[in-house]
């Protein structure tokens, strides 16, 4: 997988190398876990465009144990960045375009002390079951041999049953305490959020996820916010059309998406922490969240980054064709529309893949 960085010694080297190769296009800014690894922030644009006259977009990979999108998120950042793919490929779009009209900003790899302490670099069903899958995510519990509990905050001096080992998708915040990184305030991910948005609006925020289709023939869906119902009804229009073109995009490259979009099912405690953490967010930004199958040989890591990518690769090219800003002191002037810049995707399609068995559909509980 020439195109595939995820690593956090990687993801940094990288970043090292495109900070001094790529003049002012890329801006770096980090926050620093307790554990010495840098949190990403990397935006992407043409600086002597005025941004204003720019779309907006942030996307972010919250968790280690998915690590495909954190791959895709380098491999379309190095697409903008230097015009080619990690591999040398040509990207399906004009870099230099995107970068005039869109400023972008990657979170790839919300917590890289849970990547790094991952015992695989991906995982692709061949080395552990889902079972097992489950238990390095959120630690094997101490009773059972099974998942450990899955909570926003804890803290290991007060937890009576701790799991064996922590689980990678926990974020350490201190010396004592944990956090699941879309689920609570004090994480990495979203004090970069708060940050950032505070900084600026955003025309669209893309949350890249993975998660396992057990018992399924699926390999990937986009799910709304869990308070999508009450979100402002442009917010509405604007997430599920922009869901449809991620679901077309992957129809068209062979893959086997969840046909209907859904607002995300939790509900009782795991609800709670969304409309905590996420409330504000939904009511003021465009937020869709994609998920593609993890721990499967029936979509082998190099397609569950292709897949990944493709959402991307879609958002980008909605907001290249979609209504364009009008900046400040530019009365009359809108950014032409570059649309046609973006080609349609230039992927191969997944007509080979392994296929598993047939079986009920996801049941939206998403791990």
């Amino acid at each position: 997988m020439d195109a595939w960085i995820s690593r956090p010694g990687d993801v940094q080297a990288k970043v090292a190398e495109w900070e001094g190769t790529c003049g002012g296009l890329l801006e770096v800014e980090s926050i620093v876990q307790p554990t010495g690894r840098p949190v990403f922030a990397l935006t992407v644009t043409d600086p002597s465009v005025d941004e204003g006259l720019k779309r907006k977009l942030l996307a972010f990979v919250p968790h280690a144990h998915e690590p495909a999108p954190t791959a895709a998120c380098m491999n379309v950042l190095s697409m903008i960045l230097t015009g080619k793919a990690l591999d040398g490929t040509k990207p399906p779009f004009d870099a230099e375009k995107v970068r005039k009209a869109l400023l972008v900003i990657f979170i790839p790899d919300a917590n890289p002390d849970g990547t790094a302490r991952a015992p695989v670099e991906c995982w692709d069903g061949s080395q552990y079951t889902n079972e097992e899958f489950w238990a390095w995510m959120r630690g094997p519990d101490p009773l059972t041999g099974k998942m450990w509990k899955r909570v926003d905050l804890f803290d290991v001096r007060k937890e009576e049953n701790l799991p064996e080992r922590i689980g990678i998708v926990y974020e350490p915040i201190s010396e004592f305490e944990y956090v699941e990184p879309n689920r609570h305030p004090r994480s990495s991910l979203m004090r970069h959020l708060k940050r950032l948005t505070e900084r600026r609006r955003y025309d669209a925020l893309l949350d890249l996820h993975q998660t396992e289709f057990e018992n399924s023939d699926r390999n990937c869906m986009v799910i709304l916010p869990t308070t999508y119902d009450e979100q402002p009804p442009h917010l509405q229009r604007e997430e599920m059309a922009w869901a449809r073109e991620i679901v077309e995009a992957w129809q068209q490259a062979g893959a086997r998406p969840i046909e209907e979009i859904r607002p995300l099912g939790y509900t009782g405690e795991q609800r709670q922490y969304f409309v905590n953490v996420w409330g504000p967010y939904y009511q003021q930004h465009a937020i869709v969240t994609s998920e593609v199958q993890n721990n499967s040989p029936a979509t082998p890591p190099a397609q569950q980054q292709l897949l990944s990518e493709i959402a991307i690769t879609t958002t980008l090219r909605r907001l290249m064709g979609g209504p364009q800003p009008q900046a400040r002191g530019h009365a009359g002037r809108r950014r032409p529309n570059l649309a046609p810049c973006l080609a349609s995707n230039q992927y191969p399609t997944a007509s080979r893949r392994q296929r598993s068995a047939a079986g009920p559909r996801n049941a939206w509980g998403v791990r």
